[in-house]
């Protein structure tokens, strides 16, 4: 299992072993439809714990990379496109995947209140005063534009300056390190949208083509909101996949 400092990072041993073999699947080093090697040859070969492999093969199998199937080995499934990412929800630590693939780089903060309508569209409560901050997460691989973001910290708990550097940590894991505010739930909203000019413009798309918005609202543990992210992505640009164990 994890380790507490692995918990406290957020990134499990099995991480490294899903990102090198999220790469050689990406990279064509596995033909599709051929057979990946067996459990103990990739133990083997990657000096890691069953364990581990085991972690890191579920979580490409929930993104269908791969197909796994009992007494038939795990087939490799025909790899995603380029640009094209592949978001699956079933842990804290696969929720936020995507973002250690990719940068951004967020504008100076202004100082904003949710009146009534800003307030319905980030499902808060009117009134209330927030950092906002804009942003274009790019792949970095080829400085592609993959979403536009707006993000909404709480002023009253959390100061943030033109000069305020989150580093290479996920502006929820700073809010915790430096204010203490730690989260303890997320919800989701994901809806369809048309690209605004502006939006299509960052994205070199055309205004109006389709395109996913998704609303993330970060709770403390007495479920009060202190962060709120909305990212418009291309449709075409984003797979969301979610895996529910029923009892």
């Amino acid at each position: 299992m994890p380790t507490e400092s692995e918990k406290a990072s957020g990134r499990p041993k099995s991480q490294p072993v899903y990102d090198l073999l999220r790469e050689r699947l990406e990279s064509g080093a596995f033909e599709p439809d051929s057979l990946l090697p067996t459990e103990e040859e990739l133990q083997a070969e990657l000096g890691v714990s069953r364990y581990a492999l085991r972690e890191a093969l579920a979580q490409l199998e929930r993104q269908r990379y791969i197909e796994r199937r009992r007494r038939a080995g795990t087939r490799v499934l025909t790899p995603p496109s380029k640009h094209v990412f592949r978001h699956a929800t079933s842990s804290r630590v696969e929720l936020m995947e995507f973002v250690h693939h990719t940068t951004i780089d967020f504008s100076p903060p202004e100082l904003v209140e949710t009146d009534g309508r800003l307030a319905r569209e980030l499902g808060c409560d009117e009134m209330r005063r927030w950092n906002r901050m804009e942003g274009i997460r790019i792949d970095p691989t080829d400085n592609t534009p993959i979403g536009v973001v707006q993000l909404y910290v709480d002023a009253a708990r959390a100061p943030i300056t033109a000069k305020t550097d989150f580093g290479n940590r996920l502006v929820y894991q700073w809010l915790e390190e430096k204010h203490g505010i730690r989260a303890a739930s997320i919800s989701q909203d994901i809806s369809a949208v048309l690209l605004s000019e502006k939006d299509a413009e960052v994205m070199n798309e055309r205004v109006g083509a389709p395109a996913l918005r998704i609303a993330r609202r970060y709770f403390d543990d007495k479920q009060r909101i202190f962060q709120i992210s909305v990212t418009t992505h291309r449709a075409k640009n984003f797979i969301y996949n979610i895996r529910l164990q029923l009892d």
